[in-house]
Formats: C-alpha cells, structure tokens, sequence
C-alpha cells in the first residue's frame, strides 16, 4: 500500500511488489509537472455516476462533508477484506458529516447484479456508484483497485491509498475525526 499524507510524503509502504508496479505505472504515463495527476492538496475533479439505488450522483453533491471516495471491483481480493471496516467508519460517523462513495469498476453481462449482490453481502449502506467505463480512472488517474480519496468539506484531497487499508486503524480514524471538527 503507498499511503501519501498531507505533505505529499509518503508515509507508509508494504507489499513492495505492488508499490513497484503502481510506481512504474505512474513513472511509464509521462505524468511531469504539466500532467502530473491528482495529488493530494487539489480540489477533487467533477465527476458523477449513477448509483446502484437509482439517480445520479456527483462529488459536487456531497461538499460540506467529509467523503472517503473508494474505487473498488466486485472481483478485487483486497476490496473484500477493506469493505467492512469501511462500512463501520461509516456506521460511526455518518451522523456526523461523513460519507462514503463507493465507486464500482465491473464490467460486463451482469454488472450491476453482481454489484448489488456484493453490497447485500456485506451490509454496505453507503452510496454505490456504478462506473463500467471506468471513468473514474481518468477523472482520479488511478493505477488499480482498492483505490482510495479522503476528501476535506471543502473537496480537497487530504489522504490517498494505493491499495487497501484498515479504515478502523487508530490513524484512519483519527484522520476522519480531525476533518470532522474543521
């Protein structure tokens, strides 16, 4: 996972292997300082989708909360083990200002059931978005599944993950717990 924090560091890194492909993803796109994608600091780019429950929906609508955006696929390993502490984050602080947009990447026959099965497995209720032209990769510039965007009141990006991640850690949850108060 390739953790960057609010400095533009990076703060942490495991599975090597991974980092070593997202890097060379990222270092083979010709991103320079004209292209050099979306960091944390911007303001989140407009982008929307229709949602699994039915309407559209856009980043745009959810300014003035805190947003945890995760791009994520049915058939993604790892988005299975981060979907239930990332449901709890949401059970915690939905109150409170927080929410969560999870935006699907499947594809094919059947997409959107298998989207809607996997959200009735796991209890997830937070707003699905359905994304089978994976959109959302050129608006973010992302390089994989789990890919996750902290998003402040104000749209900006204070937290990007690169793989999965703990959302019930101590750090995750204090992170959300700061913008909350802001």
């Amino acid at each position: 996972m390739i953790d960057f924090d609010l400095g533009r560091r990076f703060r942490r890194v495991s599975g090597l292997a991974y980092c070593s492909v997202a890097l060379s993803v990222l270092a083979s796109s010709g991103c320079g300082d004209a292209d050099r994608g979306v960091e944390v600091g911007d303001r989140v780019p407009e982008y929307n989708a229709p949602s699994l429950s039915g309407g559209a929906v856009a980043f745009a609508d959810y300014r003035g909360q805190v947003v945890l955006v995760n791009v994520w696929a049915t058939w993604c390993g790892p988005c299975r083990v981060e979907m239930p502490p990332i449901q709890e984050s949401y059970e915690r602080f939905k109150d409170r200002g927080f929410t969560v947009l999870a935006v699907s990447i499947d594809t094919g026959p059947g997409y959107r059931e298998k989207v809607a099965e996997f959200v009735r497995a796991f209890g997830l209720e937070f707003p699905v978005l359905l994304d089978p032209e994976n959109r959302i990769s050129r608006v973010l510039q992302t390089v994989g599944v789990p890919e996750t965007f902290v998003l402040d009141r104000q749209g900006r990006i204070v937290k990007r993950l690169i793989g999965a991640s703990d959302w019930d850690s101590p750090a995750n949850q204090a992170l959300i717990e700061e913008l909350l108060r802001m």
